[in-house]
């Protein structure tokens, strides 16, 4: 009786991992392509945080200029203004959604490019008062809206 003795080759199996150069090669790519993306995306979020503000701003704005406008559509208001130019006394102070202080102030005073109407200039300012001295800086973002409002 014989015993065989039957070996069996063991096949190896292929492993289904990078070598080291596909690790090199894709790490160099993702720098290539994924940190200019980054950039971009925080350069985009600064920009729509900067919108969103600008647009506060106008809004806040254009409010103040049709609450001005309003005021001045009753004959009496209209001759005080006419006869004394005024701007708003108070520095209202206006807290948007995204929790930005801003300044708004209005001015109402006398148009004389039409010598023969009584027609009043009124000028709404809404700034974002960085460094709270009342007044608009260089470095402050600042959205002013100006109007005409003739005689009722």
């Amino acid at each position: 009786m014989y015993i065989m003795r039957i070996e069996a080759k063991v096949k190896s199996k292929h492993r289904r991992g990078a070598t080291l150069l596909d690790v090199v090669t894709g790490s160099m790519l993702l720098s290539v392509l994924l940190i200019p993306s980054l950039h971009l995306v925080t350069r985009s979020q600064k920009m729509n945080r900067r919108l969103k503000l600008h647009d506060s701003m106008l809004y806040e704005a254009d409010q103040l200029l049709q609450q001005r406008k309003i005021l001045l559509s009753d004959q009496v208001s209209f001759t005080k203004a006419w006869a004394r130019p005024m701007s708003s006394p108070e520095r209202p102070t206006i807290v948007t959604e995204d929790g930005h202080k801003l300044v708004a102030g209005a001015l109402v005073q006398r148009n004389t490019t039409i010598k023969s109407s009584k027609l009043l200039t009124i000028t709404c300012q809404v700034w974002q008062d960085r460094n709270r001295n009342g007044r608009v800086d260089e470095d402050e973002p600042v959205e002013e809206l100006q109007s005409h409002w003739g005689e009722p």
